[in-house]
């Protein structure tokens, strides 16, 4: 998969990620999406709260978990996008 559709519109992404796990972050970012969108028609403003509701729950899982290279996998992937 080289790229997503999230709420519609296509996002490119490079390098070679793990399909399985990448179709559930676009799933879960768009089930965030998509309740923002409920109280805040705005997608500008609907993606900033998911942005926060995910960093949130980043932070959370990062203290004292080994969980937390999985997540930075993640952060890597995405900022090289």
């Amino acid at each position: 998969m080289n790229a997503v559709k999230i709420l519609g519109r296509e996002y490119r992404l490079r390098g070679e990620p793990d399909e399985a796990h990448l179709g559930e972050v676009v799933t879960y970012l768009e089930d965030i999406l998509q309740k923002m969108q409920k109280n805040t028609p705005d997608t500008q403003d609907a993606a900033i709260l998911a942005a926060l509701n995910v960093a949130s729950e980043l932070l959370r899982t990062r203290e004292g978990t080994p969980q937390a290279d999985r997540i930075q996998s993640l952060i890597d992937l995405v900022e090289s996008a």
